[in-house]
């Protein structure tokens, strides 16, 4: 067949194929996330100014740490694929390193602290690709510490869109994970370095996996295969909703 043959044949195979067929080469086609931007580049730091009794240059340090916090719990390849998130450990202040490793992938899922970065389950899932879709936004206000003093609260609302293909196969699905949270940034003493400690999510969740992971670890799941733990169920919700949370009953989502 000729190159303009074949060229025909290929958009004729395109036209009848499947609608929900993610394709390695275009994994976020069709797909809301197609609009996001693309990995740490796209955690924007908004223009740094005094707020409170924080100066300029204070807000701009706060809002970088956040960004490296967010890259390391979101973006960073070893900790995705279920190894030790330590470029996450080292960002922490030392007592929340501490808690962080000592109780990593416990056996008690109360203590477990595998779920505060997001992590695939080990052979369960292949990043498609070097490019993680990202979207969201951060923003900074005064507010007293426990002691009266100052503090500066950095809050942040972020998706994070994965295009992952079962090991083996090649069946690829698109997963969502939405974080909002905040850390909080002080001083001991005037003068003194700025220290933070990350608050914990006020809401967080994924879409397009398993419920209810016994172990911390996102469970993908992938379309014609058969499923392996509690599946989602309910009416759909739209995971791209701000503000929505989508797992209150493991509920089932639209397209990712």
């Amino acid at each position: 067949m000729s190159g303009g043959g074949e060229s025909l044949q290929k958009a004729l195979d395109e036209a009848v194929a499947p609608s929900d067929v993610i394709k390695a080469d275009a994994p976020f086609a069709r797909s809301k996330a197609e609009e996001f931007g693309e990995g740490a580049a796209a955690i924007v730091v908004p223009q740094a100014v005094k707020v409170g009794a924080f100066s300029r240059k204070d807000v701009g340090a706060a809002y970088r740490t956040a960004k490296k916090m967010l890259s390391a719990a979101y973006l960073d390849r070893v900790t995705l694929l279920g190894g030790k998130p330590a470029a996450f450990a080292r960002l922490l202040d030392p007592e929340q390193r501490k808690d962080l490793l000592k109780n990593l992938d416990h056996k008690n899922q109360k203590k477990n602290s595998r779920g505060e970065v997001a992590s695939f389950a080990k052979g369960q899932a292949e990043l498609v690709g070097d490019v993680i879709k990202v979207q969201g936004k951060m923003s900074a206000k005064p507010r007293k510490g426990d002691d009266g003093g100052p503090e500066l609260r950095v809050t942040y609302e972020y998706r994070f869109v994965y295009a992952v293909r079962k090991p083996g196969t090649g069946l690829i699905a698109r997963v969502m994970a939405y974080d909002k949270g905040a850390y909080d940034f002080w001083r001991d003493a005037p003068g003194g370095s700025l220290r933070h400690w990350w608050m914990g999510s006020d809401d967080r969740w994924q879409a397009g996996v398993e419920c209810e992971p016994d172990d911390g670890f996102i469970w993908p799941t992938y379309p014609g295969a058969a499923p392996t733990g509690v599946q989602p169920s309910g009416p759909v919700q739209d995971a791209y909703a701000y503000g929505k949370s989508t797992d209150e009953d493991c509920s089932s989502v639209g397209d990712i």
